[in-house]
């Protein structure tokens, strides 16, 4: 047999070429990974006995295209003690050498595995206590002991890999889960990164710095930490909101770890020059940009740029099949581009196929995609019997013939002809009690993926002069705002003023009077609308729970919340803020109808309704109602109807207008439940006039 191989190796030399003459290594890197992912090694004493696919399975799956396969590896599966190791002394140092020796037993079995299959391996160790969310390290890298076994862990995997078996080998993390990533605060040696840091954004120049806090600091030593959370608890410090000094710690935080990112990978490519590293995979990273009214706990994980920038490429995923796709993996998609790179989608729902067909809609750059496959959940092309999921399978082969049928298209980033600024700094660093990201997500629903193009604020220059530039957020970059202002009636954007990254306000001096009379006379305005329309609901939203509404209802709720399981079933859901937690109302007969109270009466002239749209398999839509009524009281008493919505689409949101009234009570009365099945909201709101706002 040796013989044989000898001749086909020589044979390939004289040929010029290069082919997997055996299964004695692992197959070269493909430019285009698909594969499944969601598995694990398991201790290293069972030899990954635990590890549930079969021979069969990986001929399965082979026949799918699939060429890697993606999974965990937490550091008890190599015989470490996670607690230990993840425990941190009161000075914040690290000691590897008192963890013992690694135990690669279990690894080493399953790479012997994929090398007899040829799947390419996309190995993620995974510094964190397994089960166990608040332990993942890699998600604060700005932390110094999180960085440092972050950094440790990975490369000790990596070492061992490339001396056993090669190169060819594609590494990253799982995903960075951005609510876990907020820990500075008990580290006693991130006050000095900081200052560093933040010396070096200001060119060791204390006096910039103190213009800019409006400050008195004789050296940067001096500067104290800036808060992000109330001491009292109950969210954000108000004093954190449209602050400079909150920028600058955020900033801070993202250009931190983009340091030990870029290290990382050059010392994987150090060790196994052939390797991918893909960094920690980006779980809703637009999401992720919202407001503390969607989202109470600020966001200190990297930025995309920073993903961008610090691996072969971006890696990330998003739990949905909605066109939540499209703007998510878009705005990567552009990311990506701009920086020499391509996407990597490294988990798509498996047991939602209609994803796949969205993921594809989106085009390139792409380094390939991933099912979440599993026997240990309900995701996946294998159910956990080890029967396959046809229709999944079916619709994944297709997802890989849309890939290799055209990979022109896929290889490179095209840009779009509808141009949306995009303020990655504000975005990324201001804390601000209202952004659109919310209304960003549905940038996408009325028009191809391919169409959009972000405009970062270095391109704003650029632009070629008839090019028309959308601006959906209010809180943009000072100096983005100087630049808008000399484009002149070439912007378009429904708000009257800007602010800046200083919470300074900057009037327009061409802000339109008829902003939406204007946009539908624009040849792609019929596409546009309902974002804008989201942005005017938002800013002009009077019920919001943060303002002080308060919401009732005298309908029964079920036992469980199917907008998003595990989260409270709650009315308050839908005066939150948030787009995704939502109500389900009981599967019984019973009068559906909410009732807001203001926290002061106000002059209101619309309402919108958002209805669950299911998410693609395994909860449905939500049941649409006949029509629902509209109701006003300035007492909480007596009632009057000024509106009735009768023209309502499934899954997306309803929205109405009228002639303005006072009120202080609204109250949505969706009629007789006569089905058996409960409604199921995500959000509704009030549109009028604030006090502190006064519109868009």
């Amino acid at each position: 047999m040796k013989t044989v191989l000898t001749l086909l190796a020589i044979l390939a030399a004289f040929c010029g070429g290069t082919f997997a003459v055996s299964a004695d290594a692992l197959p070269k890197i493909p430019a285009v990974l698909f594969g499944v992912n969601q598995y694990n090694v398991g201790p290293p004493q069972q030899l990954a006995r635990g590890w549930p696919l079969t021979d069969e399975d990986a001929a399965y799956l082979k026949s799918l295209g699939c060429n890697a396969i993606r999974f965990p590896l937490y550091p008890s599966e190599v015989g470490l003690d996670e607690r230990k190791f993840l425990t941190w002394p009161e000075d914040g140092g690290f000691d590897p050498s008192s963890l013992g020796k690694p135990d690669w037993r279990s690894l080493d079995t399953l790479m012997d595995w994929m090398i007899r299959h040829q799947f390419t391996p996309n190995v993620c160790p995974s510094p964190e206590v397994r089960g166990d969310w608040t332990t993942k390290t890699w998600m604060s890298l700005h932390v110094p002991e999180n960085a440092e076994r972050s950094v440790w862990f990975t490369l000790l995997v990596v070492e061992h890999l490339t001396a056993k078996y090669g190169d060819q080998v594609v590494y990253g993390w799982y995903e960075n889960w951005w609510w876990n990533t907020y820990k500075h605060e008990k580290s006693s040696r991130f006050p000095a990164a900081f200052r560093q840091k933040l010396a070096e954004m200001y060119d060791d120049k204390i006096k910039a710095l103190n213009k800019s806090w409006n400050a008195a600091y004789k050296s940067f030593a001096e500067v104290d930490v800036p808060g992000l959370m109330a001491s009292t608890g109950g969210g954000v410090d108000p004093a954190a909101i449209n602050n400079r000094r909150t920028y600058d710690l955020r900033q801070a935080m993202d250009l931190i770890q983009r340091d030990v990112l870029r290290k990382l990978r050059a010392d994987i490519k150090r060790a196994a020059p052939g390797a991918k590293w893909a960094g920690g995979c980006l779980l809703n990273s637009v999401g992720a940009l919202a407001d503390i009214r969607s989202a109470t706990v600020p966001s200190c994980a990297a930025s995309m740029r920073t993903a961008a920038e610090t691996g072969d490429f971006i890696s990330a995923d998003l739990y949905s099949d909605s066109l939540e796709y499209y703007s998510q993996y878009r705005t990567l998609s552009k990311f990506a581009a701009v920086s020499g790179n391509k996407l990597f989608i490294a988990e798509v729902p498996a047991v939602k196929p209609r994803a796949f067909k969205l993921v594809a809609d989106v085009g390139g750059p792409s380094a390939g995609a991933m099912a979440w496959c599993g026997r240990e959940d309900v995701w996946g092309l294998i159910k956990g019997d080890g029967t396959r999921r046809i229709e999944n399978g079916l619709a994944w082969r297709t997802l890989h013939q849309t890939y290799t049928e055209n990979p022109k298209r896929f290889s490179s980033y095209k840009p779009g002809t509808i141009h949306f600024y995009f303020p990655e700094e504000t975005l990324n660093y201001t804390i601000t009690d209202q952004n659109y990201i919310d209304a960003y997500i549905h940038i996408c629903d009325f028009m191809k993926p391919e169409e959009l193009e972000l405009v970062l604020t270095d391109e704003l220059d650029r632009l070629p002069r008839n090019t028309r530039i959308f601006v959906l957020e209010r809180t943009l970059p000072e100096r983005a705002i100087k630049r808008l202002g000399k484009m002149g009636n070439r912007v378009f954007s429904p708000h009257a003023f800007f602010l800046d990254e200083n919470g300074h306000k900057h009037p327009r001096k061409n802000s339109s009077r008829d902003f939406f009379a204007e946009l539908q006379a624009l040849p792609e305005g019929g596409k546009l609308l309902d974002v804008f329309r989201r942005v005017e609901e938002k800013t002009d939203n009077v019920a919001f729970w943060f303002d002080g509404a308060e919401i009732t209802s005298p309908a029964k709720l079920a036992p469980h919340n199917d907008v998003i399981p595990g989260r409270p079933n709650q009315f308050s859901n839908l005066i939150d803020g948030s787009y995704s937690d939502g109500v389900t109302f009981a599967d019984v007969a019973q009068s559906e109808l909410v009732t807001i109270a203001l926290k002061a009466p106000r002059r209101i002239r619309g309402a919108f309704i958002d209805y669950f749209e299911g998410d693609g398999q395994q909860v449905p839509a939500s049941r649409i109602p006949h029509q629902v009524i509209l109701s006003t009281s300035l007492d909480g008493k007596t009632y009057a109807p000024v509106a009735t919505l009768s023209d309502i689409v499934a899954g997306g949101r309803s929205r109405v207008r009228f002639a303005p009234v006072n009120a202080s009570h609204i109250r949505f009365d969706f009629g007789q439940n006569t089905s058996n099945r409960g409604l199921r909201l995500v959000e509704i709101g009030v549109v009028g006039t604030t006090s502190d706002k006064g519109g868009s």
